[in-house]
């Protein structure tokens, strides 16, 4: 199944830059006009606050600081979102947003986006959320 994002303006915030410039090529590839990538918190935070999006893709764990604040200021401009994490399971934080584990292909990556685009999906994580517990990725 493919998944047209066509014109859909999508932010992307990754700290592995070979993850986020896949993650860029599969957009693309489905028609989206990728914001970024953007590799680090306080960046992302600016990008989230001011640029024109559809949808947001963000890893949670961004070099030991966390996405959550640029989660919460896109929650508050009504912007979905799609968590991408190496956490799995063990992001009991974000149960309430989409989140798709690492690594990802294009369609998981389409179909999340889809998903919360369409208004499907969660498209907002949980009102209050914390860092997972001491899990790397």
């Amino acid at each position: 199944m493919s998944h047209d994002l066509a014109g859909k303006r999508i932010f992307v915030l990754e700290d592995e830059v070979l993850i986020a410039m896949e993650a860029t090529e599969a957009l693309e590839r489905l028609g989206a006009v990728v914001v970024g990538p953007v590799h680090r918190l306080e960046k992302g935070l600016e990008i989230a606050r001011t640029e024109a999006m559809d949808a947001a893709v963000l890893d949670v764990n961004l070099g030991g600081s966390y996405s959550y604040p640029v989660a919460e200021i896109l929650r508050q401009r009504g912007i979905p979102l799609v968590f991408a994490t190496g956490y799995g399971g063990a992001l009991e934080e974000v149960a309430d947003a989409l989140v798709i584990d690492k690594p990802y292909s294009r369609e998981q990556l389409g179909g999340a986006l889809a998903k919360v685009l369409s208004g499907e999906g969660p498209a907002e994580p949980p009102a209050a959320m914390e860092p997972p517990g001491d899990i790397s990725v």
